[in-house]
């Protein structure tokens, strides 16, 4: 078993703590970014009357931009407290596991990113009666994404970091 160096058991703790507080605020402005980059992109809204808008309907009845934000970070949180449980207790064990895991869950993020991206893009770019339900399933997909992502991320580790022979 290799011996972790102090820089790094500080390298994986720096990691740790930006992969949680960019899982986290990731997560809630996301959806958020996507609405307000749709506005002015696509439908040629200036900036400052999209943001208006935005401000306006963060809260209002039938548009609460602010639940869809929610709705769309919790998944984003749960992968938060995965990569403090996860990578948290890595300085003690061999720096391969180490690395393996941080590309796991890079992957477990990464799907869930372009998930989550590209239903919000869907829903915005083509809006219809029943789009709307796409953010009630959104949280539910994720969450299934995560292990799949994880698995894909770990897989990967595991051809690009082969364990060396004794």
């Amino acid at each position: 078993m290799n011996v972790t160096t102090p820089e790094t058991f500080s390298r994986f703790r720096v990691l740790t703590r930006l992969g949680f507080w960019g899982s986290v605020i990731g997560g809630l402005l996301l959806p958020w970014a996507i609405m307000l980059a749709v506005e002015v992109v696509a439908h040629q809204v200036p900036f400052a009357r999209a943001w208006r808008s935005f401000t306006l309907h963060l809260f209002a009845p039938g548009y609460n931009f602010f639940f869809i934000g929610l709705l769309t970070a919790v998944p984003f949180m749960i992968l938060a407290v995965l990569i403090l449980l996860h990578l948290g207790a890595t300085p003690a064990q061999d720096p391969l596991i180490a690395h393996r895991r941080t590309l796991g869950l890079t992957g477990a993020g990464l799907s869930m990113l372009i998930l989550a991206g590209w239903t919000h893009l869907e829903v915005l770019l083509r809006p219809d009666a029943q789009g709307a339900l796409a953010y009630l399933y959104l949280p539910v997909i994720l969450l299934a994404s995560l292990p799949i992502g994880y698995g894909l991320g770990r897989v990967i580790a595991r051809i690009l970091l082969p364990r060396p022979s004794a």
